[in-house]
């Protein structure tokens, strides 16, 4: 399994983008020393050294971030909208750079579940994430916010880690239909090229 603590897990990933250069990179670092739970309470020196870690594997995904975008390519980040990592330099300027977007989501519609002690029977739960990205395709993938065709059921008991805390199957067919439509339109940008040359080198 990686382990983004060791250097040689962060140096394959660098060889990887490097040598593979992906057209995608996914981020999905762990948010629980950025929830606004940890505030309810007290900080210690191994809470704070576990946000510190957890920190540095932020600063470590925004550096591939910025390494898709300098290279052309594309990433996708993602956090819940109250996680206080939002607020962290190395997170903020990669939102500020140009072509990046971020959006905002409630998974109840990406088929977020969970059960329902009420009605014994699983219920849509509403769980708000933020989206970063220098798609559009999945810029407009990742913005669906909630109906109000549902009543939702609040994600306690733990179950918001252990379910919030995966990706759906809509969710991830979204992801999936999105990187397909970004593939197929750089191809047909990269086409759109080749014709306009060929044209061009015939007159």
């Amino acid at each position: 399994m990686t382990d983004f603590n060791k250097q040689e897990d962060r140096d394959a990933a660098w060889q990887h983008a490097m040598e593979e250069q992906p057209l995608v990179v996914i981020g999905s670092p762990m948010c629980t020393m950025f929830s606004t739970l940890q505030n309810l309470s007290p900080w210690h020196e191994e809470k704070n050294n576990k946000w510190l870690e957890a920190r540095e594997h932020l600063k470590f995904v925004a550096a591939l971030y910025k390494y898709q975008i300098d290279n052309g390519r594309i990433f996708l980040h993602e956090h819940p909208a109250s996680a206080s990592s939002w607020m962290l330099k190395e997170i903020q300027e990669i939102a500020e750079m140009s072509g990046v977007v971020v959006t905002r989501a409630d998974l109840c519609m990406y088929g977020l579940r969970t059960w329902s002690k009420e009605s014994k029977e699983f219920a849509p739960a509403k769980k708000t994430m933020k989206f970063m990205t220098n798609s559009p395709y999945l810029a407009s993938a990742l913005s669906r916010r909630c109906d109000g065709s549902h009543t939702h059921q609040a994600l306690l008991e733990g179950r918001s880690a252990s379910l919030a805390a995966q990706y759906t199957q809509e969710l991830c067919r979204e992801i999936c239909r999105a990187i397909v439509k970004e593939r197929q339109a750089r191809r047909g940008h990269t086409r759109a090229l080749m014709s306009f040359y060929s044209e061009v080198s015939y007159h």
